[in-house]
Protein backbone atom coordinates (compact mmCIF):
# COMPACT_ATOMS: atom_id res chain seq x y z
CA UNK A 1 0.00 0.00 0.00
CA UNK A 2 2.81 2.77 0.81
CA UNK A 3 3.34 2.45 -2.80
CA UNK A 4 0.19 4.13 -3.60
CA UNK A 5 0.91 7.02 -0.80
CA UNK A 6 0.69 10.40 -2.83
CA UNK A 7 -0.84 8.25 -6.05
CA UNK A 8 -3.06 9.81 -7.70
CA UNK A 9 -6.97 8.73 -8.13
CA UNK A 10 -5.89 7.61 -11.57
CA UNK A 11 -2.93 5.58 -10.17
CA UNK A 12 -5.06 3.89 -7.43
CA UNK A 13 -8.02 3.02 -9.93
CA UNK A 14 -5.33 1.46 -11.90
CA UNK A 15 -3.54 -0.32 -8.89
CA UNK A 16 -7.55 -1.61 -8.10
CA UNK A 17 -8.11 -2.74 -11.74
CA UNK A 18 -5.23 -4.95 -11.97
CA UNK A 19 -5.65 -6.45 -8.04
CA UNK A 20 -9.54 -7.12 -9.70
CA UNK A 21 -8.06 -8.56 -12.37
CA UNK A 22 -5.76 -10.57 -10.90
CA UNK A 23 -7.87 -12.00 -8.27
CA UNK A 24 -10.91 -12.50 -10.95
CA UNK A 25 -8.07 -14.72 -12.72
CA UNK A 26 -7.58 -16.58 -9.62
CA UNK A 27 -11.19 -17.70 -9.82
CA UNK A 28 -10.78 -18.67 -14.08
CA UNK A 29 -12.99 -15.72 -14.97
CA UNK A 30 -11.69 -13.45 -17.21
CA UNK A 31 -12.81 -9.08 -16.90
CA UNK A 32 -14.26 -7.84 -19.91
CA UNK A 33 -11.97 -5.43 -21.91
CA UNK A 34 -13.49 -1.54 -21.37
CA UNK A 35 -15.58 -2.48 -18.62
CA UNK A 36 -15.37 -0.91 -15.30
CA UNK A 37 -17.04 -2.62 -12.12
CA UNK A 38 -20.24 -0.33 -11.07
CA UNK A 39 -20.63 0.34 -7.54
CA UNK A 40 -23.65 -0.03 -6.06
CA UNK A 41 -24.99 2.03 -2.75
CA UNK A 42 -27.71 1.76 -0.51
CA UNK A 43 -30.67 4.47 0.01
CA UNK A 44 -29.89 5.97 3.34
CA UNK A 45 -33.08 8.48 3.50
CA UNK A 46 -35.80 9.92 1.79
CA UNK A 47 -37.17 13.51 2.21
CA UNK A 48 -40.24 14.48 -0.50
CA UNK A 49 -38.47 13.79 -3.47
CA UNK A 50 -35.04 14.06 -2.79
CA UNK A 51 -33.10 10.44 -1.87
CA UNK A 52 -30.01 10.10 -0.27
CA UNK A 53 -27.93 7.50 -1.62
CA UNK A 54 -24.14 5.99 0.28
CA UNK A 55 -21.62 4.03 -1.47
CA UNK A 56 -22.48 4.81 -4.89
CA UNK A 57 -20.18 6.81 -7.26
CA UNK A 58 -22.22 8.90 -10.43
CA UNK A 59 -21.13 12.07 -11.37
CA UNK A 60 -23.76 14.96 -11.36
CA UNK A 61 -26.72 14.82 -14.17
CA UNK A 62 -25.92 10.68 -13.64
CA UNK A 63 -29.06 7.94 -13.63
CA UNK A 64 -29.30 6.21 -11.85
CA UNK A 65 -32.07 3.34 -11.02
CA UNK A 66 -32.99 2.65 -7.70
CA UNK A 67 -34.68 -0.53 -6.43
CA UNK A 68 -38.49 -0.08 -5.49
CA UNK A 69 -41.02 -3.04 -4.63
CA UNK A 70 -41.64 -4.86 -7.77
CA UNK A 71 -39.19 -3.27 -9.82
CA UNK A 72 -37.04 -0.18 -10.38
CA UNK A 73 -37.33 3.90 -10.91
CA UNK A 74 -34.75 5.72 -12.64
CA UNK A 75 -33.48 8.83 -10.46
CA UNK A 76 -31.00 11.69 -11.84
CA UNK A 77 -27.61 12.89 -9.35
CA UNK A 78 -28.42 15.94 -8.45
CA UNK A 79 -25.74 16.57 -5.90
CA UNK A 80 -23.42 14.99 -3.39
CA UNK A 81 -21.64 15.79 -0.18
CA UNK A 82 -19.10 13.71 1.00
CA UNK A 83 -19.97 10.05 0.45
CA UNK A 84 -23.69 11.17 0.13
CA UNK A 85 -25.48 11.12 -3.46
CA UNK A 86 -28.29 12.92 -3.54
CA UNK A 87 -30.75 11.84 -5.98
CA UNK A 88 -34.22 13.17 -7.86
CA UNK A 89 -36.81 10.67 -9.19
CA UNK A 90 -38.04 11.07 -12.60
CA UNK A 91 -41.00 8.78 -12.11
CA UNK A 92 -43.32 8.04 -8.58
CA UNK A 93 -41.84 6.14 -6.12
CA UNK A 94 -44.22 3.60 -4.61
CA UNK A 95 -42.89 0.76 -2.72
CA UNK A 96 -39.58 2.71 -2.21
CA UNK A 97 -37.90 1.04 1.17
CA UNK A 98 -34.49 1.82 3.56
CA UNK A 99 -31.61 0.43 2.51
CA UNK A 100 -32.95 -0.15 -1.15
CA UNK A 101 -29.68 -0.60 -3.35
CA UNK A 102 -28.98 2.15 -5.82
CA UNK A 103 -27.36 1.64 -8.92
CA UNK A 104 -25.08 4.05 -11.03
CA UNK A 105 -26.06 4.01 -14.83
CA UNK A 106 -23.85 2.94 -17.54
CA UNK A 107 -25.94 5.49 -19.72
CA UNK A 108 -24.71 9.06 -19.22
CA UNK A 109 -27.64 11.56 -19.77
CA UNK A 110 -27.57 13.51 -23.37
CA UNK A 111 -29.97 14.43 -25.52
CA UNK A 112 -30.22 13.57 -29.45
CA UNK A 113 -29.38 16.42 -32.28
CA UNK A 114 -29.95 17.21 -35.56
CA UNK A 115 -32.13 17.74 -38.58
CA UNK A 116 -34.40 14.15 -37.24
CA UNK A 117 -35.53 16.40 -34.34
CA UNK A 118 -37.02 19.31 -36.31
CA UNK A 119 -41.37 18.63 -36.24
CA UNK A 120 -40.83 16.29 -33.56
CA UNK A 121 -42.48 15.87 -30.34
CA UNK A 122 -40.50 14.69 -27.61
CA UNK A 123 -40.26 14.01 -23.53
CA UNK A 124 -38.14 14.92 -21.48
CA UNK A 125 -35.83 12.04 -21.77
CA UNK A 126 -36.23 12.25 -25.68
CA UNK A 127 -38.82 9.21 -26.29
CA UNK A 128 -41.17 10.31 -29.36
CA UNK A 129 -44.47 10.99 -28.72
CA UNK A 130 -45.64 11.96 -31.79
CA UNK A 131 -46.10 8.06 -32.90
CA UNK A 132 -43.82 8.63 -35.92
CA UNK A 133 -41.26 6.20 -34.92
CA UNK A 134 -37.77 6.50 -33.67
CA UNK A 135 -36.19 9.78 -34.21
CA UNK A 136 -32.79 9.61 -36.78
CA UNK A 137 -30.76 12.09 -34.87
CA UNK A 138 -27.04 12.50 -36.17
CA UNK A 139 -25.48 12.62 -32.59
CA UNK A 140 -26.10 13.16 -28.95
CA UNK A 141 -25.07 15.92 -26.87
CA UNK A 142 -24.63 15.15 -23.36
CA UNK A 143 -26.17 17.14 -20.40
CA UNK A 144 -24.17 17.02 -17.48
Amino acid sequence: MSALFGATPADWLDARNLRLATRLGTLGLEPTAGRTLIREGILRRAVGLTLEATGCEAPMGATCKVEVDGGWVDAEVVGFAGERTYLMPSAELHGLLPNARVVPSRRRGGVEVGEGLLGRVIDSDGTPLDGKGPIRAEGSIGMA
